[in-house]
């Protein structure tokens, strides 16, 4: 089986119930045939080791980014995480093919249901996507689509039990479908 490696790029993942549920699903599934980077636990000061996340990148054969979009983006330790990790000679230019033939695709929360991201106010999900996915094509991956978890906010004392055991199902069941996705790359 292929390596996956996952690079979560949540601000406060302790405070998130999706990608958290996602991040543990897939590890009990996979095992050590995956490895999770979790960027804000890693970086709380955003001092990314370079050498220690283009190891993890040659090491994998799948890349699967897991991040909520914060106001229409990625978050910020991801963009930092892509110019500090992806450089000239390494991900691009003479030399740079170090990700070439590699699959990636992107797994992404919202906190607004699926009907906000209709064109009109706000892009489509895949329209604000194409900044990564473009990334990737420069770079030699090969792209895998964007799968979004749509509606996943929670905010204690805000939402209640009912409405937490609702993100829960949705959580699993967005990482049974992310599993499926993942057992066909690898």
């Amino acid at each position: 089986m292929s390596k996956i490696l996952v690079i979560s790029a949540h601000q406060d993942l302790n405070q998130s119930v999706s990608n958290q549920l996602i991040l543990q699903e897939l590890e009990n599934h996979f095992g050590d045939k995956i490895s999770v980077r979790r960027l804000s636990d890693l970086y709380p000061d955003f001092k990314i080791d370079v050498p220690a996340e283009q190891n993890a990148l040659v090491q994998a054969d799948v890349v699967l980014f897991q991040y909520p979009t914060f106001w229409f983006n990625t978050p910020a330790i991801l963009k930092k995480w892509l110019d500090d990790v992806w450089l000239y000679g390494f991900a691009y230019g003479e030399g740079g093919d170090k990700l070439h033939g590699k699959k990636l695709l992107v797994s992404t929360s919202t906190g607004s249901p699926e009907g906000v991201y209709n064109g009109e106010i706000v892009a489509k999900i895949e329209d604000l996507v194409k900044p990564v996915k473009h990334l990737a094509l420069y770079s030699g991956f090969e792209w895998q689509g964007v799968y979004p978890l749509y509606g996943a906010l929670y905010i204690a004392g805000v939402h209640n039990d009912e409405h937490l055991a609702q993100l829960q199902n949705n959580a699993k069941a967005h990482a049974k479908t992310l599993i499926e996705k993942l057992e066909s790359l690898v």
